[in-house]
């Protein structure tokens, strides 16, 4: 069966391992989720599969019956592809679970074991969308020169680390925004003109949301992946509201380590204040 959702570049793309791949998923709130899960892969046609492995959040969603996902691909030389999916199950002990233990993060290191292998079934792909340096270096320093008109107010959550501050104000970490279209379908998009205004605080520049035709809307639920070359990688979530066309501010009220040696902690609040 020739496959008519996932073009030859696209799927030459996704089952490079080293290609980061973001999965998207939501809760039954419609609070979205992003993480880096580079092991997604095409098991065959337009079926993907991926190994269940320090993705708990995404897990829980899809096992509460939130079916609906979305993959961004995005490779080293800032091409991407939005994948839309459909989960299926996850596979334990069959075929397709050999498949996902062959790969290469699970094959070659004793350290890392997939719990199980999640299938989901393509349903559209969006067009290749290109960035170029110079636009990562436009947006940087456009999203610097925007800060000031951003307003800032205290908080006791959603407050950065001094790490993850610092790692934010990067122009080369990758910044990847996820939220709930308005279908009711989690998806995301790369955006290098995001920058820390305060410790609670982001500004975003557009660009990438409207060349996608996206459109974000005051109040909206958002979570920002950030993954730098450390490598280290961290989850923020919060409240989108609109400046203008062109720029908006996100509140933050979470923010998570999502690598080792501790995935999946709130790191925003102090470690011996209980959790809500």
């Amino acid at each position: 069966m020739p496959n008519e959702i996932l073009d030859d570049e696209l799927t030459d793309a996704i089952k490079v391992f080293m290609t980061p791949k973001f999965m998207i998923t939501k809760d039954s709130n419609n609070e979205p989720n992003v993480s880096l899960v580079m092991t997604w892969t095409i098991y065959e046609d337009n079926t993907l599969v991926y190994g269940d492995f320090m993705t708990v959040k995404s897990r829980e969603n899809l096992e509460q019956g939130n079916n609906l996902l979305s993959i961004l691909v995005f490779t080293m030389d800032l091409n991407s592809w939005l994948i839309k999916a459909k989960f299926e199950s996850f596979h334990r002990n069959d075929p397709i679970y050999e498949f996902i233990a062959q790969t290469p993060l699970f094959r070659y290191n004793q350290y890392t074991n997939a719990r199980a292998a999640g299938v989901a079934e393509a349903i559209s792909s969006s067009e290749k969308f290109s960035i170029s340096k110079l636009s990562v270096l436009s947006s940087f320093l456009k999203a610097r020169l925007a800060k000031r008109h951003v307003p800032v107010e205290n908080s006791v959550e959603g407050n950065m680390p001094r790490n993850v501050f610092d790692a934010l104000s990067q122009m080369a970490a990758v910044k990847v925004l996820a939220f709930v279209d308005e279908a009711g379908h989690p998806v995301a998009f790369p955006e290098f003109g995001m920058l820390p205004v305060s410790t609670n605080t982001i500004v975003i520049k557009r660009k990438e949301e409207k060349c996608r035709g996206f459109n974000l809307h005051d109040g909206q639920r958002v979570a920002i992946s950030l993954v730098t070359l450390e490598p280290a990688a961290f989850q923020m979530k919060g409240t989108f509201m609109e400046l203008n066309d062109s720029t908006g501010y996100i509140k933050l009220d979470r923010v998570y380590a999502c690598s080792l040696p501790r995935p999946g902690v709130r790191v925003d609040i102090p470690m011996l204040m209980p959790e809500k």
